[in-house]
């Protein structure tokens, strides 16, 4: 029976310099780095999130796409001000949804687009 979720793992194109991005302006905890097999991973709470390099055409076609993962944040104002500060590219600001959550998209250095997401009071995440 399936638990929950372990990890996911996102296609770029330079594998250091989204590492960085990750680290560095979005904040998350390296776990390791696999420089031999080109994968990178962190810490990402209850699951890892990690990245990798395309390894044939078809993963090329990868990059540069909506993801749709999802970043909790507890104050998405408070932390896309942040983010904002350190030229991370928001393709659009918080937005209040009808199911009472708050959601803002960012990109990545390849163009990947993310979310963070504000859940409504009383969500247990």
């Amino acid at each position: 029976m399936i638990t929950q979720l372990g990890n996911v793992t996102v296609v770029v194109k330079d594998l250091a310099r989204s590492l960085r991005f990750f680290r560095d302006k979005i904040g998350l905890r390296l776990a390791f780095y696999d420089r031999k097999h080109k994968w990178v991973c962190f810490d990402a709470g209850r699951m890892a999130f990690s990245l990798t390099t395309a390894w044939n055409r078809e993963a090329k076609k990868m990059v540069g796409r909506r993801t749709g993962l999802s970043f909790y944040v507890d104050d998405i104002e408070k932390t896309v001000k942040a983010l904002k500060k350190k030229r991370v590219k928001f393709n659009f600001p918080p937005r209040k949804q009808p199911w009472g959550g708050i959601l803002a998209n960012f990109r990545d250095p390849d163009g990947n687009s993310y979310f963070l997401l504000q859940m409504p009071a009383g969500f247990d995440k």
